[in-house]
């Protein structure tokens, strides 16, 4: 099992190029739960993952790990509980499935690197997790872009973190690959009561499988919650300027969004 680690955002302002993204954003994030980040394209989802997994220095406030500043942790510390996959990684030019992996277990090495078999049994469960063992050999460069996102997924299990961070995970992932993903997920965190926060596009797979959702708009924190309470016409409406209604999941028995539009509507005239 995981340890319960607390990560809190406090009055967190960031952005790049001097131009503010987060605006006094203020965020404790549920230990041992699944947290999805949701919201309109440019509203402050990927800068503040950037911010929390300390790729991005705020501009003010504070990013705190069990109260710390996780800008005071040596990075190896901070890199054996914190793990982050970004959008769009790229892969160093030849390298192998097995190769790209094993780099998970970069944080797990001494001063002096040596390999062990906690290191070879790690990455052996992320690659078979991902249903990537037959691959392991290939060139990540020769992969589709579905088995590209895998074999970095695999490597971001491999770092067997506490608190795992990923940026729209299930992009260039096909339906049956995207919920074979957040299954994963979901066992993950069933199993080991790993921390995981998560930007989801899908409002209904985030909604489905998240405990928590937090809803942005315009780089501010606008509510947070069960599904149930966020996933609502008013926040949808809110977030994203569109019309919905709101029904239950016949599978998960979550809230489903169905969206409005101009046509194809059952009162749409023929």
């Amino acid at each position: 099992m995981t340890v319960d680690h607390q990560l809190s955002v406090t009055e967190l302002t960031a952005g790049y190029g001097g131009t503010p993204i987060l605006q006094g954003l203020n965020l404790d994030l549920l230990p041992g739960q699944i947290t999805a980040i949701v919201g309109a394209n440019a509203c402050g989802k990927s800068t503040l993952l950037r911010v929390m997994s300390r790729l991005l220095r705020p501009d003010a406030g504070q990013v705190t790990l069990d109260g710390g500043s996780i800008h005071r942790m040596p990075t190896r510390a901070l890199a054996r509980v914190l793990g982050l996959l970004p959008q769009s990684p790229v892969a160093p030019e030849g390298i192998t499935v097995a190769d790209l992996v094993s780099r998970g277990r970069h944080p797990h090495q001494g001063l002096v690197s040596r390999w062990r078999r906690t290191d070879d049994e790690a990455v052996a469960a992320a690659l078979d997790a991902t249903r990537m063992s037959d691959l392991a050999d290939r060139s990540v460069d020769e992969l589709s872009g579905g088995q590209r996102q895998r074999a970095w997924i695999a490597m971001a299990l491999a770092q067997d973190t506490d608190l795992l961070m990923l940026d729209e995970p299930t992009t260039f992932l096909d339906v049956s690959h995207q919920i074979e993903l957040l299954d994963l997920l979901c066992d993950l965190n069933a199993r080991r009561g790993t921390t995981i926060v998560m930007v989801l596009h899908d409002l209904n797979l985030a909604a489905r499988y998240a405990d928590h959702l937090v809803a942005l708009r315009h780089g501010q924190l606008l509510v947070q919650g069960p599904p149930e309470d966020v996933l609502v016409e008013r926040t949808v409406h809110q977030v994203f300027g569109l019309t919905s209604r709101i029904v239950t999941d016949p599978v998960s028995g979550r809230p489903m969004m169905l969206p409005i539009g101009r046509h194809r509507t059952r009162a749409e005239s023929p």
